[in-house]
């Protein structure tokens, strides 16, 4: 916007508010308009909030999701890369008589 039409816009609304009875109408006639603004506002907020909230919450479920599978893939890991099977000879039993 430029500085022409501020001007002209506020030039505007200072001879309106100038003129007797019309910043009364102006009040009364703004009065429900702001107020379906708010309300209109109001259940925008709760809604987008409902529905943050519902998306936190799958979030959160994915993530537990993935945590129990690199936890059972670690597992697994740990299964695979314990001590190899010598045959079941230990250090107790050897082969050697004695």
């Amino acid at each position: 916007m430029n500085r022409s039409f501020l001007f002209g816009a506020a030039a505007a609304a200072g001879a309106l508010m100038l003129v007797p009875g019309v910043a009364g109408a102006l009040g009364r006639a703004g009065r429900p308009i702001v107020r379906a603004g708010m309300r209109t506002g109001a259940t925008a907020y709760d809604e987008f909030r409902k529905a943050g909230a519902e998306a936190y919450e799958h979030m959160e479920d994915i993530v537990a999701e993935v945590r129990e599978e690199m936890a059972a893939d670690g597992d697994d890991a740990d299964a695979e890369t314990e001590a190899p099977d010598d045959g079941g000879a230990g250090p107790e039993d050897d082969g050697r008589p004695g």
